[in-house]
């Protein structure tokens, strides 16, 4: 083929060659750990426990043992304040008026402008009454905080502050409720808020109630900032790295990257990006999905974005007869049952190791990489051949330079876009050559049954180059910082448009649109020219409109958010995959991309429009396009990525039995109906 009589292609395969195995090594390594990662924590909250038991007459205990059974692991333990404390009847909590017209201390007249504070019958009241007193004189100062004792030794506490504003004054994380979580057989996730200018006794505070118990499992911040931020937070870092305790990441609801909290990326490197990536759904989300849908979103987290954690959302309502308790512990049970059979295990989140790759081996893929692009550029523009070891060298030594030199991601990004655009051109290339081939060798159409037979081996081998290829990104990106998301893959959507205007202008050198190729700068000219002149029909019209609005579906679902909305009849078909599939392929690959190549031949073989079997080759395009571009997603496991590929190859092969017949049935009754017109 002429792609392999290029002598400057020949060599810089021979790069590509040497970067695919140190890749391929990489993604070992990297696979390694992310199969050492195969715990996840199943987090509930505490409060949620708590509130809800007095509504359903039933005990704290007796739901704890319900949620312990759908899989909850852990608790989230929160911040207290004097509204939950008296909401829970853990603290009478009381103002000046009202106290003095119930209660009395001898000696003593009460002030109606204050607050005050008793403990209550529980057996654990008296030693939250002490927390909350030591609470309040580091938050709002010992001078505002008094207590009282009467004769029969019954202990008030006095305090000076604005009763409204006091009730949700947050008063840190008590000890006795972390060992109160862990007693019961759960982790405790804590959730600090930070209190600005608070100074260090307030992370002092928290990490006593770290403390308080071996089962304290992470640190999740509430709010928009970290604890101790921004002079504290080096200490809190500090300390919590003696203790071993991660900190969390909280997905973003785009799913791309986090959510802002002040600190908290500066906190992850700074204890080795020994940290967890947590799910979380609002509850305003949750009320609109079913509890089916609410597992699967939960679940594909999991095993699809390296997600860790998982908080659940209590729902509003109860649903199907059960309590409020039962409706959320099903849904919750749902995503521990998938779990388990996924090959997960629930308990304490497993931390993936910080990996970052060898250097020299990386280097290696990054010469590679700029090898690919050469080819490319070579596809493209073929008389530049005598420029090419100018352009590589100048390409490789700035890359180079910039890796060794800065230690920046920035030449990884850019050579990592460069691939993702360069190998869908590059397998589209081999296959317009393998078309041309065909082209000149068949004389005759062969049978329908035989051009998707050669549709599938053909698939699969350009699949097969495309997964191969797409391990130069995981090769070029494999390190913990884009596991982790905290640094990312730039330009997804070019990976989706730009190979797209490279294989038109590799198509219109290799196939004659108005009887000729184009061969050279003024071949390209007239070629516009005449494509601009071509007279627009109401039918071409409803074309262009029909391909306009597909493009731009293509388009807007595409990269880390989709700005086009997904139909309910889809979201079944993709549920529907998820559950007969290891990993659901993407619908651009088994709808689009993989019977187009089917299409694409049959095209060829039947001599079609030439501007029919263009519009099949981009679609082709797509398909491999997308296969590559899922390796861009580094927080997807990289096996799951390539089982995703070939689970969309297996579909597609399948979607293109189905166009080929759908056609040939078409043709047929075409043929039929044609046949019965002519007679006279």
């Amino acid at each position: 083929m002429k792609f392999f009589r290029c002598s400057p292609c020949r060599i810089l395969l021979c790069f590509v060659l040497a970067a695919l195995l140190s890749a391929l090594w990489i993604s070992w390594q990297r696979n390694q750990a992310e199969r050492a990662s195969d715990t996840v924590e199943m987090v509930y909250d505490y409060d949620n426990v708590m509130d809800t038991a007095a509504l359903e007459n039933t005990t704290p205990g007796q739901l704890f043992d319900l949620y312990r059974k759908s899989g909850i692991t852990s608790l989230a333990v929160y911040e207290e304040t004097p509204k939950k404390l008296a909401a829970h009847g853990e603290l009478s909590i009381l103002q000046g008026s009202d106290f003095a017209a119930r209660r009395q201390i001898p000696g003593y007249q009460a002030d109606p402008g204050k607050i005050y504070i008793q403990p209550t019958a529980k057996g654990d009241s008296s030693l939250l009454f002490r927390e909350t007193e030591n609470a309040l004189k580091l938050r709002i100062g010992e001078s505002r905080v008094r207590v009282l004792t009467d004769a029969d030794g019954t202990e008030t506490m006095e305090v000076s502050a604005d009763y409204s504003r006091f009730l949700d004054l947050s008063l840190g994380i008590y000890p006795s409720q972390v060992k109160n979580v862990t007693d019961r057989g759960f982790y405790a996730v804590l959730r600090p808020i930070n209190v600005p200018r608070a100074g260090q006794a307030v992370v002092d505070q928290s990490l006593r109630a770290a403390d308080a118990s071996p089962g304290v499992s992470a640190v999740l911040f509430e709010g928009k900032q970290v604890l101790g931020y921004q002079k504290e937070a080096a200490y809190l870092t500090e300390q919590l790295n003696r203790r071993g305790i991660p900190v969390v990441l909280i997905e973003s609801q785009s799913q791309l990257q986090f959510e802002k909290q002040d600190g908290i990326l500066d906190m992850v490197k700074n204890m080795n990006y020994r940290t967890v990536r947590l799910y979380a759904m609002s509850k305003d989300e949750l009320v609109k999905i079913n509890q089916e849908e609410a597992a699967s979103r939960f679940y594909i987290s999991d095993i699809e974005r390296n997600i860790r954690m998982n908080l659940f959302p209590s729902y509003k309502v109860p649903m199907n007869g059960d309590s409020l308790s039962e409706t959320n512990a099903n849904y919750i049970a749902d995503v521990t049952e998938r779990l388990n059979e996924h090959g997960f295990r629930t308990g304490r989140a497993s931390v993936i190791t910080p990996y970052f790759p060898s250097a020299f081996l990386r280097a290696v893929v990054m010469a590679g990489a700029v090898s690919l692009l050469c080819i490319t550029l070579l596809q493209l523009l073929p008389r530049i051949g005598q420029w090419i070891w100018a352009i590589w060298a100048a390409a490789a030594v700035f890359t180079q330079i910039l890796f060794w030199g800065t230690h920046s991601v920035l030449p990884l990004q850019i050579l990592a876009l460069g691939t993702a655009v360069c190998i869908p051109v590059l397998t589209v290339s081999l296959f317009l050559e393998y078309c041309l081939y065909r082209k000149r060798k068949v004389t005759e159409a062969p049978g329908w049954g035989r051009t998707a037979l050669e549709g599938t081996a053909v698939l699969w081998a350009a699949g097969g180059l495309s997964l191969l290829g797409a391990m130069l990104i995981s090769g070029l990106l494999g390190d913990i910082r884009f596991f982790l998301e905290m640094e990312i893959f730039r330009g997804v959507k070019l990976t989706f448009v730009l190979p797209l205007i490279l294989v038109t202008c590799i198509y219109i050198q290799k196939f004659p649109f108005f009887g000729k190729t184009v061969a050279s700068g003024s071949d390209l000219w007239q070629f516009l020219r005449r494509f601009s002149r071509i007279p627009v029909k109401l039918g071409t019209a409803g074309i262009l409109l029909l391909i306009g609005v597909v493009s731009y579906i293509y388009v807007g679902r595409s990269g880390h958010t989709e700005g086009v909305s997904v139909p309910g009849i889809e979201i079944q078909l993709r549920r529907f995959l998820e559950v007969t599939m290891y990993a659901r392929p993407r619908e651009k690959e088994f709808l689009i991309g993989h019977p187009a190549l089917f299409l694409s031949l049959a095209a060829l073989y039947r001599k079609w429009p030439q501007i029919l079997h263009y519009f099949l080759i981009l679609g082709v395009t797509i398909g491999q396009g997308s296969m590559v571009e899922t390796f861009a997603h580094m927080r997807s496991p990289v096996m799951l990525s390539f089982v995703r590929g070939l689970d969309g190859l297996a579909a597609g092969t399948a979607a293109g039995f189905l166009a080929i017949a759908g056609v040939m049935i078409l043709v047929q009754i075409t043929r039929f109906l044609g046949e019965r017109y002519g007679r006279p």
